[in-house]
């Protein structure tokens, strides 16, 4: 059991005790009061009782003591000077802050300068449900039952603020790629916790016109990751397992290419690499990277972990 330094239980609560703590007005009040007054760089920015009472614009001392009450343990901590958000609240109020539970913008389509790897025509992207698609203006793209899509990587709504269409596209491919990859050491971007990987691989690969009938994809590897605990997902192609091996950023440095994988660059080389299939059962491929005549290969095994690298 894991405990506190003290040698107690850690303080939890579950989902729905969580969610009706903060369901209140005068509550997210509290919250959004101390998060005003919160400076990171601040040794102490507890608020005092009254002064919290005030900012809060609470009309009943004993109404706002008790919904305070009820926020302190878990969300807010009382210090000898006042009241402070402890980490779940900062988490809470930073969730709101950043449009992920309150905004709902959308982008309609925009081109960005980039250019699809297949036609080498215009990218264009969208944004809704928190997510930027980056899809081909012309040809079906890697994903055609998604409207010739490239990717669909997240990006909270905060991220959209003072930004052009460019601007969203690489800080899109930023914020995604690096919580990415955590994913591929184990860690859950969302909670901490720990994340199961598995790799799939199409049996009748045939991709030759871009597309393959048998599984309606153009990436004959897909790995899928899992969070245990929150049940946090994502579904990429199997090249994006390898984008950061420092075999691969190696391989690249030594041809004088400067291999930064979050990068709209990066991203377009890992679509270009070839998968052979190695076994169905258990699931494994091969991929191989190629570039002025030298090769490097990546064997993965049925959870997606590079076992062998060979050039």
């Amino acid at each position: 059991m894991i405990t506190q330094p003290d040698g107690g239980v850690p303080n939890t609560l579950s989902p729905d005790e969580a969610f009706t703590l903060v369901g209140d007005e005068t509550r997210i009040g509290i919250l959004h009061a101390l998060w005003t007054a919160y400076d990171p760089h601040a040794a102490d920015s507890a608020v005092p009782f009254s002064e919290l009472f005030d900012r809060v614009g609470a009309d009943d001392t004993g109404n706002f003591n008790y919904h305070l009450g009820k926020l302190t343990g878990h969300f807010v901590r009382r210090t000898d000077s006042g009241y402070e958000l402890t980490a779940p609240g900062l988490k809470v109020v930073r969730a709101v802050i950043a449009g992920g539970v309150t905004g709902d913008p959308t982008v309609e389509s925009t081109p960005v300068d980039a250019t699809c790897d297949r036609c080498g025509d215009t990218v264009e992207i969208t944004y809704e449900d928190g997510t930027t698609w980056a899809r081909c203006s012309t040809c079906d793209g890697y994903w055609p039952q998604r409207g010739g899509e490239i990717f669909g990587f997240s990006l909270p709504p905060a991220g959209l603020r003072g930004r052009t269409p460019d601007d969203i596209l690489d800080a899109t491919i930023v914020y995604s790629i690096h919580r990415f990859e955590t994913m591929i050491d184990g860690i859950c971007p969302e909670c901490g916790g720990t994340v199961d990987t598995s790799l799939a691989v199409c049996a009748n690969h045939d991709a030759d016109d871009g597309i393959c009938d048998a599984c309606d994809a153009h990436f004959m590897g897909i790995i899928t990751c899992v969070c245990r605990s929150c049940k946090f997902a994502w579904r990429c192609p199997s090249y994006a397992w390898v984008l950061n091996h420092p075999a691969l950023v190696s391989f690249y440095y030594r041809h004088g290419i400067e291999h930064v994988p979050a990068t709209w660059a990066a991203i377009r080389r890992g679509l270009g690499w070839q998968e052979e299939r190695v076994s169905t059962d258990p699931p494994s491929l091969r991929l191989c990277v190629e570039h002025e005549g030298e090769r490097i290969r990546f064997l993965l095994d049925q959870t997606g972990t590079v076992v062998d690298v060979h050039e």
